[in-house]
């Protein structure tokens, strides 16, 4: 039984108690009424204050039982009882429509978790923001065929399945001279003393009660979405942000120098969804961790940058990804993405660094082409561009683009290119392998690993090797000395938990170290987030300047308290979020 299924059962014994106790005397109904929205909101859908958090999706199953099993059990009842033969008018209108409502039902089920399991939709900033971003090519190959496979291919099964035992069930109730009436409010349903043709229709009916309950349950994802703290902040005024003010440092603001004559090149090597908590499954990245500059435990997902995009706006510009601005204001495209905030590739450029960002899925997905290409006017080669330049088939797509062994590859390429150059040069890239809901492994990783292991370990050790590899590669090459390479998980993510056995209550920490840092020394024992970075890799590539902050973020080599330190998770939360004119200058310039 999956995690799913296991909560959505505890959810159901866990309202069935609840309902029972409060629905004794028909005065507690309606006060069982009023209690369900508000252990809804209490437990569930006051993400900052909530018990829960809003963390964990599983939550919704909880939730939504327990309202959809208090309407169910205080009002419905059932009795035995004699019926006359029933009218058989219309039968052959009433099966058909009740055979595909039943279908329909049952794809909505398969439809919900498999959504929890592909998307994160217990992080509805990342949701909002994907939905909002304007175009999102790249993704629909992936989705659709996982959709087909997971969803639409097992709900014919499953339904040719429910319409077998209900036809056999109906041949042993039309031989019942005995007849139960079950109701639920005005809508009743007999059972035996029928015709085989009345029997089949009123057990459809009977069996749509429990399927439109739970179908309701899953309904109470969409107040976890209305009530996040990120859409509601699109109808509030902005305010003169005081963390702005106080803690925002302009890169314009500072004078950026180098200490020596050559400046360093870069590479910055984003792992999806990489968490230091996954250690045992990733044992060269724990060996690299080990002999370079660690910033052990890892980084902290805070509000704005807990998926991918806003992962690396907020290490590479030290703000976070919020909403585009008041919904009035909107027009579903981002207005060139914060094109007046300052990041780490702008900074390169004004110093001529020739700067290259690399993936195997679309660019145009959440409009990262768009992001590079403002700051810093960075070349983006994604799987448009390397088929446009001959180096995959035109037809190819696996996962959400092409593999990780092919994007290793290609980097070696960019990289032997870039050397050549006379300029200092800095290649960003993103990986893939390990995205949810499983991974991807690719032929050759496939045949490594045994089978019966959970397909996401096999991911994570795949990706461990492949970036060991990489790097064992680079330190080999005659630029090597000269470069400094940072390894980043670009965010970490709760619904990876179950799959990679790590418990939901852990906190979770993305990888986080660097090789040949001018600062020579590894840190440990701090709680610093993405907004961090941004500083942290000019001080490793040996720039320096006065104060050691840049954006939001502080160098973590200075020794100085990051914002996660001085305010704590969720005061740091809430002021992120907040709408204000500081944010709203970066995304509009006024």
């Amino acid at each position: 039984m999956d995690f799913y299924s296991l909560n959505f059962i505890i959810a159901l014994v866990l309202a069935a108690i609840v309902s029972v106790v409060l629905s004794r005397t028909k005065k507690r109904r309606a006060f069982a009424v009023i209690v369900a929205p508000t252990i809804l909101y209490i437990f569930f859908y006051n993400y900052d204050y909530s018990v829960l958090g809003g963390a964990v999706p599983c939550v919704i199953t909880y939730a939504g039982a327990i309202v959809s099993v208090y309407f169910f059990l205080l009002y419905s009842s059932y009795e035995r009882v004699k019926v006359d033969c029933l009218s058989s008018n219309k039968l052959i209108v009433k099966i058909p429509i009740l055979l595909l409502l039943l279908y329909l039902g049952e794809l909505f089920l398969l439809a919900i978790p498999w959504a929890l399991d592909m998307f994160p939709l217990s992080n509805a900033d990342a949701v909002l923001f994907t939905l909002f971003a304007g175009e999102n090519e790249g993704a629909e190959e992936f989705v659709i065929s996982s959709l087909i496979s997971k969803v639409l291919v097992p709900s014919v099964y499953y339904f040719a399945i429910v319409v077998a035992a209900m036809l056999v069930a109906t041949s042993i109730l039309a031989r019942s001279k005995v007849a139960f009436l079950f109701k639920l409010g005005k809508v009743k349903c007999v059972f035996g003393g029928l015709t085989f043709g009345q029997c089949l229709a009123q057990l459809q009916k009977g069996v749509l009660f429990p399927l439109v309950a739970i179908c309701f349950c899953h309904l109470s994802l969409l107040p976890g979405i209305v009530l996040n703290p990120a859409l509601m902040e699109l109808f509030r005024i902005p305010v003169d942000s005081e963390l702005y003010k106080n803690d925002y440092v302009h890169p314009d603001s500072v004078k950026v120098e180098t200490q020596s004559d050559s400046m360093k090149n870069l590479i910055v090597i984003f792992l999806e969804s990489m968490a230091t908590n996954y250690a045992q499954y990733t044992p060269e990245i724990v060996k690299l961790q080990k002999t370079s500059g660690d910033f052990a435990p890892g980084g902290l997902n805070v509000a704005g940058t807990s998926w991918t995009i806003a992962g690396i706006t907020g290490k590479l510009c030290g703000i976070p990804l919020n909403m585009p601005m008041g919904i009035n204001e909107y027009n579903g495209k981002l207005p060139t993405y914060l094109p007046h905030a300052k990041c780490l590739m702008n900074v390169l450029a004004d110093k001529d660094y020739n700067q290259v960002y690399m993936q195997g899925s679309s660019g145009d997905f959440t409009q990262k082409r768009t992001f590079w290409t403002v700051h810093g006017n960075v070349a983006v080669h994604d799987i448009e561009y390397y088929k446009g330049v001959g180096k995959i088939p035109k037809d190819y797509h696996v996962f959400w683009g092409f593999d990780d062994r092919k994007l290793y590859r290609f980097a070696r390429e960019e990289l032997d290119s870039l050397a050549r150059l006379e300029k200092p040069f800095a290649l960003y890239f993103l990986t893939v392998d390990t995205h949810q809901p499983e991974g991807f492994l690719d032929d050759s990783c496939a045949a490594e690993f045994s089978a019966d292991e959970k397909p996401f370990l096999r991911a994570l050790r795949c990706a461990s090797r492949q970036l060991d590899s990489f790097l064992k590669w680079a330190k080999e090459q005659s630029w090597y000395g000269n470069t400094t390479i940072s390894v980043m998980g670009d965010h970490t993510s709760k619904i990876l938990c179950e799959k990679a056995n790590v418990s939901r209550s852990d906190s979770l920490h993305w990888v986080n170290f660097i090789l040949n840092s001018s600062i020579d020394r590894s840190v440990s024992g701090r709680r610093y987030s993405s907004l961090d970075m941004f500083p942290t890799l000019l001080e490793a590539m040996g720039f320096r300047w006065e104060g050691r902050s840049m954006g939001l973020g502080k160098s973590l080599y200075s020794g100085d308290s990051t914002l996660l330190e001085r305010y704590g998770q969720r005061a740091l939360d809430s002021l992120l979020r907040e709408r204000s004119y500081q944010y709203d200058y970066f995304l509009m310039g006024e």
